[in-house]
């Protein structure tokens, strides 16, 4: 009967990540473009936390749960607009991915979707929003179930270089979909030139991503394992 429940729990987390958000994040594009997107993005939001509270089973440290998650997702933020002044260099991929490297996959997209629609009323809102919003919550949740391989979390450049990685295609093709929806007149060719075009600028974004991670996910993730281990927090039932 648990490990039933459990999987459907399962289920329905998979379902909000890959279908329910994207459709949504479609949905706002096609019904209302920016008109709308306050409301999107908050809805999109508050969908972000569903799978982190189908998670939560009677938990007493829950509170302690939603207080580290809040925290990463403020120093997310602050990483992003630290570094305004740099086009495309920003290390807020990296803080989210160890988010989802340390906390868990739910945890990670909930954190990178609230960190971008957050950092946002820095940047600039508009259509864009939520495809940044779903693309940097996808690329944690993905990154967050690699992290489950311990194996693979030992090797200190290949770990890192994978995450990037992970955040060069989802990222970038989910965000480079926002410009080519706006095409008038669709064809491979416009389209392909739209994800060409913003290939190098992915790069960059990858790139510091990967950099921050090899200089400090080690040591990050080791003092949030102590975290965990002390407040018994964000640890996985059976």
């Amino acid at each position: 009967m648990v490990k039933d429940r459990k999987i459907i729990k399962t289920a329905i987390i998979y379902l909000i990540v890959f279908a329910v958000c994207p459709a949504l994040v479609l949905m706002s594009y096609f019904l209302f473009g920016n008109d709308k997107i306050y409301l999107f993005a908050s809805v999109l939001s508050v969908i972000a936390v569903l799978p982190v509270f189908i998670r939560f089973e009677k938990k007493q440290n829950a509170s302690r749960e939603v207080s580290a998650t809040a925290a990463l997702t403020a120093a997310a933020v602050a990483s992003r607009a630290a570094f305004y002044f740099l086009p495309q260099v920003k290390p807020i991929g990296a803080v989210c991915i160890i988010a989802a490297v340390s906390f868990g996959a739910e945890e990670g997209f909930l954190v990178g979707a609230l960190s971008m629609f957050l950092s946002n009323f820095i940047f600039g809102q508009g259509s864009w929003t939520p495809f940044q919003m779903l693309g940097m919550g996808l690329t944690c949740f993905i990154c967050g179930l690699i992290a489950k391989s311990e194996s693979l979390k030992r090797r200190r450049i290949i770990f890192p270089f994978i995450l990037s990685l992970v955040q060069f295609i989802v990222y970038g093709f989910t965000v480079d979909t926002d410009t080519a929806l706006y095409i008038s007149s669709p064809s491979f060719e416009t389209v392909f030139s739209v994800y060409l075009a913003g290939a190098p600028f992915n790069l960059i974004f990858a790139a510091t991503t990967f950099a921050v991670l090899v200089l400090i996910l080690k040591p990050v993730s080791e003092r949030l394992d102590r975290l965990k281990k002390k407040y018994g927090i964000f640890e996985e039932k059976n």
